[in-house]
């Protein structure tokens, strides 16, 4: 008996040893993920500077012991992989803080790298139009209130894991928690917001009113809830997963790096594994690394550029300077935002229209800007910038006619001498003796500002008016703008990428939003309500056109300028293709096509 259990044995110890060497095979795999997941996930402690506080009143979010910058960039770049020096290097100015899309607007370096790392359930297009990005499709009830959100059931995270409802669920929470107003100014609003999980891939969101820019608030980056679970907001500023992130974007952290100084000098970003997966990814993502070098000043990053060190630079300094650079490629757009000529309406003279539109017709906008300011800005035409969907430029803010801004004050009998726009001098000897109407003209304290100012001055004193020009700092422009402690004033209006422009121009933003000038007209509030409340994309855009005939035809503020964006890129990189700009981060929009240029 026990010779044939022995012959039997011999008979499948082939067979034996071959399932034991699968057995370990296994167990040995199943270590390797486990240490693969855990060195993916493993916190890094986030250096002195990144714990930096954002404003004097959210101290309580940020404070945190010191930790040793040293120990974090090389904790990063034992985990990074061996290869080749990327192809790819841009300069950035400013210093690492938050890899983390919930603080990323606080700190432009955190912004742009952020965006490659992170996604959220839409995004935007070259034309600023949302987009599903996490998102499979969205379901908007007949009365804009609720937004049923399919995801999409083929992402994974960084570290391998699953993406789900959960980690939506998680991210609404930290924003709709008031901590996070503090912070954000979308914060008060995410409060306000109910979020229902339907199932794994399902979600409902209910509005308390209907809001049609909805969608353009689920661009901000998902966080992973399996990696942060139990984090609240007070605590998450502090997290390490700010510098160890994990994201479900095209590009993952792959190290940190040191100066002789022990300061995060460079960001190292590799292409996610799991995202190459993906069909849309298929073919494409050529740049297979990138690396954001850190300088404290736009000068130290152009010599760096000169000197071969990098292969791109993005808005660091005069757009001069940038167009002087060898051997590079310039892209160039208008920024997000518009700068304007605003009213106090609140002043009588102000609030009748002809006079508003006889300011604008006196003044040479598009010579102005270019005399004053130069390359740097382009003129407006528009209160919404050029690039978007629901862009419409207007003729009348370029029509420059002296003798027809004279007829209009005349037909509203405002004259020199007649601040309450009612009596007209009955001589011109009168109207010599007469100083004039006065007003202010303030603007943040600056050369070209100030230049600028002084001309327009000019121009409206062929008017009769006599304008005092107040250059204060920022600040005060704020403060002032705030409290409606102005006659007229420069002003900047930033735009992004929702299109809704109830902010600046609605009676009801008056006390609490950036109404500084007490607009009220009838048709402009119209209008932008029916925007508000129109959840079909076409249907809006046609409103928002029609609210920039409006705009003109009732000289509500004067557009002056855009700002202008440039990127400069080496001429070995190709592919690349810009759209509009809700933010600069925007610029990696298409990395996706970017390649080495063939030799």
């Amino acid at each position: 008996m026990g010779t044939e259990t022995l012959n039997m044995f011999r008979g499948f110890r082939w067979q034996l040893i071959a399932l034991i060497l699968a057995l370990l095979l296994f167990l040995s795999g199943a270590l390797f993920r486990l240490n693969r997941q855990s060195s993916q996930s493993k916190p890094i402690s986030p250096t002195p500077a990144a714990l930096v506080a954002m404003t004097s009143t959210n101290t309580a979010l940020i404070d945190s012991p010191p930790t040793s910058a040293a120990d974090v960039a090389q904790q990063a770049i034992n985990h990074a992989p061996n290869t080749s020096d990327p192809a790819y290097r841009e300069g950035l100015v400013g210093a690492i803080r938050r890899l983390n899309p919930l603080f990323a607007h606080l700190n432009a370096v955190d912004r742009d790298i952020s965006s490659l790392i992170f996604e959220g359930l839409f995004g935007t297009n070259e034309y600023g139009e949302v987009v599903p990005r996490l998102a499979e499709r969205l379901v908007i009830s007949s009365d804009g209130i609720e937004y049923v959100v399919k995801l999409r059931e083929d992402i994974r995270w960084q570290n391998g894991l699953p993406f789900s409802a959960d980690d939506v669920i998680y991210t609404m929470s930290l924003l709709g928690d008031p901590a996070y107003g503090k912070i954000s100014t979308v914060g008060e609003f995410w409060g306000t917001v109910e979020v229902q999980r339907l199932d794994d891939y399902l979600l409902r969101f209910r509005l308390a009113q209907p809001l049609s820019s909805f969608t353009h608030l689920l661009t901000i980056g998902i966080l992973p809830e399996q990696a942060l679970r139990g984090t609240a907001v007070t605590d998450l500023a502090q997290h390490p997963f700010n510098l160890s992130p994990i994201g479900t974007g095209p590009y993952q952290l792959a190290g940190l790096r040191l100066d002789s100084e022990n300061s995060i000098a460079s960001v190292e970003l590799a292409r996610s594994p799991v995202f190459l997966e993906r069909q849309e990814a298929q073919g494409r993502y050529h740049l297979p690394r990138l690396s954001f070098r850190l300088f404290p000043s736009g000068e130290a990053a152009i010599a760096a550029y000169a000197s071969g060190e990098l292969s791109a630079l993005a808005n660091l300094a005069s757009r001069g300077q940038l167009l002087t650079l060898p051997n590079s490629q310039v892209y160039t757009l208008t920024d997000s935002s518009v700068t304007m000529i605003i009213f106090n309406w609140k002043q009588s003279i102000f609030a009748e229209r002809r006079l508003r539109q006889a300011l604008s017709l006196s003044l040479d906008a598009p010579e102005r800007i270019r005399m004053n300011l130069g390359a740097e800005f382009a003129y407006a035409d528009s209160p919404y910038s050029p690039g978007s969907s629901v862009y419409r430029p207007n003729p009348f803010w370029l029509a420059h006619d002296l003798e027809r801004a004279l007829a209009l004050l005349d037909a509203a009998r405002i004259a020199p001498g007649d601040p309450g726009g009612e009596s007209v001098p009955e001589s011109d000897e009168d109207a010599a003796a007469d100083p004039g109407i006065r007003f202010s003209l303030l603007i943040e304290d600056s050369k070209p500002l100030r230049q600028l100012a002084a001309d327009i001055a000019s121009q409206w004193s062929r008017l009769g008016f006599q304008v005092e020009v107040e250059a204060v700092g920022a600040n005060e422009l704020a403060n002032r703008l705030t409290t409606g402690r102005f006659d007229s004033a420069i002003a900047t209006m930033r735009i992004g990428g929702d299109f809704d422009l109830y902010r600046y121009w609605h009676p009801a933003q008056l006390d609490n939003g950036r109404n500084y000038g007490a607009v009220s007209n009838h048709e402009i509030a119209e209008l932008i309500e029916r925007a508000r409340r129109e959840t079909y994309s076409g249907r809006r855009a046609l409103l928002q056109q029609n609210f920039q005939e409006a705009f003109a035809e009732e000289a509500i503020a004067i557009p002056l300028y855009y700002p202008l964006f440039t990127f400069i890129v080496g001429a070995e990189i190709e592919g690349i293709r810009l759209g509009y700009l809700t933010s600069p981060a925007d610029r990696f929009r298409g990395i996706g096509d970017w390649r080495i240029a063939a030799r």
